[in-house]
C-alpha cells in the first residue's frame, strides 16, 4: 500500500506508521491513494453535498478522473464549491464522467462482486491510458442494498473493492448510502469500509490493510454473524490469509469460534491462516475452548 497523508479527521483510530486511516470521519480533508469512505447521508444533507465535492476536487487535483454514479450525487455537484467547479466544463473535457445508479450497474452485468470488479478495473486502466493518475468514484448505491439476497453480494462486493483500492492501482471510491436504509442494511455495508461517516458506526470493521485483512473494534455474541459473512467473503490470495487483531478492543467466545471456523475452511482449501496481533487473553480462550485442536492457526506477534 502506498502512504499518503490522512484523508479525513478520524476520532476512532489506531495509528502506527504503516498503519491505514480508518474509523470515523467527520469531513473530507484530503485526497490520498487508498481512500474507500463509506458516507451515509440523509435528506438534504448538505455536509453530504461538500464531501462529495471535496472528494471530487481533490481528486481533480491529483490529475484523477472523477466518475459520479446516481441521481442524488449527481444534485451534489450541480453547485459549485468546496473546490469543485464547472461540471459542464469539465465532462467535456473528459474529466468528469456521469451515470445513474442503474445505468452504471446495468453496464457492468448482473450484480456479481467479479463483475464489478472488472468493471471498475476496465474503466481505471482506461483513465490511466488516458494520461489521469487514477479513478475516483462517488457512486450512491442505496438501491442495490435494499434486496437482502443482493446486499450479500453487495457487502462481498465492497470488500473486494477494499483489497483493489488498497493494491494501489488507482482506483479510490466514495459508497454513499441514503440514510433511509434499514439500520442492519447500514451496518453491514459500513462494515467493510475502513472509513466511515455514518449515524451509528458499526461495533467493528474489518479492512484491508497492504498483505492482511484487519479487523477493529469488538465482536460479541450478537455480532458474529456479521463477522462470519465478512471473514467468508474475504479476498484471499493462494499462500493463505493474515488476520490482524492488532486493532480489536475485545472479542468474545462466539468470535474466536467464528475465526477457528472460518480457519477450518481455509484449511480445507489447503490455505493456512496466520493471526497476528492477537491478545494474550484471547490466546488464553483459544487454548482453553480447544480450538487449536479444531483448526491449526499459526499466532504471530
Amino acid at each position: 500500500m502506498t502512504s499518503c497523508a490522512p484523508l479525513v479527521t478520524v476520532r476512532q483510530a489506531a495509528y502506527r506508521e504503516w498503519v491505514r486511516a480508518h474509523g470515523e470521519l467527520t469531513e473530507v480533508l484530503e485526497a490520498g491513494t487508498s481512500d474507500h469512505i463509506c458516507w451515509v447521508y440523509g435528506e438534504d444533507d448538505a455536509s453530504f453535498d461538500r464531501a462529495v465535492r471535496r472528494f471530487l476536487a481533490g481528486g481533480l487535483d491529483r490529475g484523477e478522473r472523477v466518475l459520479c454514479i446516481g441521481e442524488r450525487v449527481l444534485e451534489s455537484i450541480r453547485t459549485d464549491g468546496d473546490g469543485f467547479s464547472g461540471a459542464e466544463a469539465l465532462v467535456e473535457s473528459g474529466a468528469l464522467r456521469t451515470t445513474t445508479t442503474a445505468e452504471a450497474y446495468a453496464a457492468a452485468g448482473a450484480f456479481a462482486a467479479g463483475e464489478q470488479l472488472g468493471f471498475y478495473t476496465a474503466a481505471t486502466q482506461e483513465a490511466l491510458a488516458h494520461g489521469y493518475t487514477g479513478l475516483r468514484v462517488v457512486a450512491d448505491v442505496s438501491p442495490l442494498a435494499t434486496d437482502p439476497v443482493v446486499r450479500q453480494e453487495l457487502v462481498r462486493w465492497e470488500h473486494i473493492a477494499d483489497d483493489y483500492i488498497d493494491e494501489g492501482a488507482g482506483f479510490t471510491a466514495m459508497c454513499a448510502y441514503s440514510a433511509a436504509l434499514p439500520d442492519e442494511s447500514l451496518a453491514d455495508v459500513a462494515t467493510v469500509h475502513p472509513l466511515l461517516h455514518v449515524p451509528a458506526a458499526p461495533p467493528f470493521q474489518v479492512f484491508i490493510d497492504e498483505d492482511r485483512i484487519a479487523l477493529s473494534g469488538s465482536v460479541d455474541t450478537f455480532s458474529a454473524g456479521r463477522l462470519a459473512r465478512v471473514l467468508a467473503s474475504s479476498p484471499i490470495g493462494s499462500d493463505g490469509a493474515v488476520l490482524d487483531l492488532g486493532r480489536v478492543e475485545f472479542v468474545d467466545v462466539a468470535a474466536s469460534r467464528v475465526i477457528a471456523c472460518w480457519a477450518q475452511e481455509l484449511e480445507a482449501r489447503s490455505l493456512p491462516l496466520e493471526v497476528r496481533g492477537a491478545s494474550p487473553l484471547l490466546r488464553r480462550m483459544w487454548q482453553v475452548l480447544g480450538l487449536g485442536e479444531v483448526t491449526a492457526v499459526r499466532f504471530a506477534a
